[in-house]
Parts: C-alpha cells; structure tokens; sequence
C-alpha cells in the first residue's frame, strides 16, 4: 500500500500558501520593501533549520506580486540559492552573474535600458574573467584568451608537431582555437578601467544606472545560505556586498544567523572577539526579522492543515478555503479563539469521516510536537515525523492485511 507523503507546504517547497500563519510577519517585510520607496533596504530571515524561512521569503515574493497589481515594471525578482552552486562555481561570481543575466533578459523583453543591461553583464562576465588565475588577468588586459585555453593549444600544437596527433587530435586543435577566440572576446571588457577596484565601482554604477534607466527595483531573494560550507557563505555575502545599498534594490537574505556566525569563525581563522564575529552579518542587515517559533496552537493547526492537505475528499478549492479560515482564525489567537477539531468541524460543512478522525490525532500530537526536544514545534521536522509515522502504519496495515 503507498503511504501518504507530507509534502513541505509552508516550509520549504514550491509553494506560496501560508500554511504556518507567517502572512502577518512576511506582510510587514513586504510593507517595509514597498515604503522604502527606492532606497537600498537589507532584510534578513532568520530561523532554525527547518523553521520556515524559505516559505517567508516566498511569501514575501507573493505579497510584492500583489502590490504590483499586475504591473510588471515594478519589480524584477532574482531568486538565489547558494547552495545549489557549492562545490560546482565560485558562489561569489555566481551570484554577480545571475543578477546581471537576469537584468539583461529583463531589458531585452521589456525594450527598454537594454544597452545598459549589457554593459553591466559585460563587466561581470570581465570581473570573472579575472578570477580564472593572474596570468589570466594579464591576458585580459592586453587582449589575449585566458592561460588556460593557450595551454590546451599548446599541447595538442606539440602532438602534432611531433607526428603523434590523430585526427581526433586535429579536429580538437581547430575547436580549441576557435573556442579560445570567441572566449576571449566574450570576457575581454573592451574599456581602459581593467583593475578590480575601477570595475567593482563601475559595476555598481552600471547596476543602478540599469534599473534607473528601466523604472524598476531589483528583489534579490538569497536561500539556504545557511546549508553551504563556511567558504561558499563567505563567497556570497561578499557578492551581496558588491550590490548592496544601490539605490532600487532590496536583499532578502534567509539563514540562520548561528551558522553565518559560524562561518565567519571559520573564514577568519583565530578571531576570538565574539561582537567582530556578530557584527559582520550584522553589519549587512538593515532590518533582522526572525521567524517565529511555533507553538503548541500554531503546531495543532499545521498538523490539521497538512491532513486536510492529504485529503482525498477534498477538491482544491475546498483545501484553500478551510486553509483561509485556519489562518483567520490564528490571527485571533490572542483573543482566546482556538483551532481544534471542533472549530474545523464548523470550517467545511461536509468533512470526511477519516479526515475528522485524523483531527484527533493531531489534538493529541500537538503538544508532543512542542515539547519534545528532538522537534520543538520544527515545521520540517513535523513533516518528517508524519511521513515516518505514515510509512510505519502503512507496513503495518499491508502486513496485516497479508495475515
């Protein structure tokens, strides 16, 4: 028999329906995005592995989406996870790369700023260039293809010099040589500032002269940040450095800010001084936001809506319903209002009979839930129990039904 399978709705995954009553905080963060009114804002989500940060910048995304109201100049939104680049790029280079192609895309569709577009993803892909080694750098400068192309050249130039090249061997020489030309001219900034310092200032003039040019307010979403190695942690938040505080930008940064401390000791070996420590991530914050804990209320109410969520007797429209109503609800804790099987009885006029029966089930997990230790109302970790839980009662029953 196929057990059930909780999926991360509100903590993690592709979706962004509030399934843990986060839509007040992440309407604050959107609030303050929108009041900004174009000046440089830095925001960081802060939380526990598993805590729902992801689904707060998602939900941060939604609600900007909606400000819009459909217009599409208003935000370009870049999504980034570092995470997915460890050990496969430099996170660093990664990050000034897919700002710079995403504003460029965005120019070309919109037909408007694209020259400037241009200009900026040029001088990124020469920053980049840079980092392939200094000899590489040197032959930037003077107009040539990286070291590391010529040396390929050079060695299949000695095979078949000396008789030993096959065919494959010639074919891969006039590959090389054509790659090497069209990689040197697609990294080569044809302009006189070739120093690091010129180009780490011509690159922020060029983002903002982009997005003044096309009317809009780069979103820079940055996730699971805290999943990547201290090296590629660093890595990042030195790229973020590189576009923070230009005019027409604001950073959503979600980690845990434990582990970017942790990164930071680890990337500058030695510092004993714990405020050094805080204060670098500190220090590109403007506004910290944490996620808040949940509890044993919040936990009950997850618990129902993801067994509502699994239900098989309820259509779509019914789910986001009861959804809105357990949110509504939740919003009116404070006043002594309660989300148990009896209220949820009151949401839907028609629940299944096994769906009410799980109702239960969660009345009596959810405090459980809260204060065991190994949980402690951890949305992620929730998800684990329930799927663990489903396989077990799943084998159970098979192995019943076969006795």
């Amino acid at each position: 028999m196929r057990p059930n399978s909780y999926r991360q709705h509100g903590c993690g995954n592709d979706t962004n329906r509030d399934f843990l009553n986060f839509s007040g905080v992440s309407d604050t963060v959107t609030e303050i995005i929108v009041q900004a009114q174009g000046k440089p804002i830095s925001i960081g989500v802060s939380g526990a592995w598993g805590a729902g940060k992801s689904s707060m910048i998602r939900l941060v995304r939604a609600g900007l989406e909606q400000r819009a109201e459909g217009k599409r100049s208003d935000f370009i939104f870049v999504e980034f996870n570092a995470w997915l680049y460890q050990g496969y790029d430099d996170a660093r280079a990664a990050l000034m790369e897919v700002i710079a192609t995403a504003l460029a895309k965005e120019a070309e569709q919109r037909r408007t700023g694209l020259e400037k577009a241009k200009e900026l993803l040029q001088r990124v892909n020469w920053f980049r260039a840079v980092k392939l080694g200094a000899g590489s750098a040197l032959a930037l400068s003077l107009g040539l293809p990286p070291t590391g192309i010529l040396n390929e050249a050079i060695e299949l130039g000695k095979k078949i010099a000396t008789g030993n090249a096959g065919a494959d061997d010639i074919a891969k020489a006039e590959g090389t040589v054509t790659d090497a030309a069209s990689k040197a001219s697609g990294l080569i900034k044809p302009c006189t500032e070739a120093s690091p310092p010129k180009e780490i200032h011509a690159i922020r003039k060029s983002c903002e002269a982009t997005l003044e040019v096309m009317g809009t307010k780069l979103i820079v979403l940055i996730d699971d940040l805290d999943r990547c190695l201290p090296q590629t942690t660093i890595s990042t938040l030195e790229a973020v450095c590189l576009f923070l505080f230009l005019e027409n930008t604001a950073f959503v940064i979600a980690a845990d800010d434990s582990v970017i401390r942790h990164a930071v000791r680890r990337h500058f070996d030695g510092i004993v001084d714990e405020g050094l420590v805080t204060s670098y991530f500190d220090k590109l914050i403007q506004v910290p936001i944490r996620v808040p804990p949940l509890g044993t209320q919040e936990v009950r109410a997850y618990l129902m809506l993801l067994f509502v969520e699994n239900s098989t007797g309820l259509n779509a429209d019914e789910k986001e319903a009861v959804r809105k109503k357990v949110c509504e609800q939740l919003s009116q804790s404070w006043r002594g209002k309660r989300v148990d099987r009896a209220f949820m009885q009151t949401v839907h006029t028609s629940l299944p009979a096994d769906l009410v029966a799980r109702f239960n089930t969660a009345d009596r997990l959810a405090p459980l839930m809260t204060s065991a230790t190994q949980i402690a109302g951890n949305p992620r970790l929730i998800k684990r129990f329930l799927n663990a839980l489903s396989i077990r009662m799943s084998i159970s029953k098979s192995h019943g039904v076969r006795g």
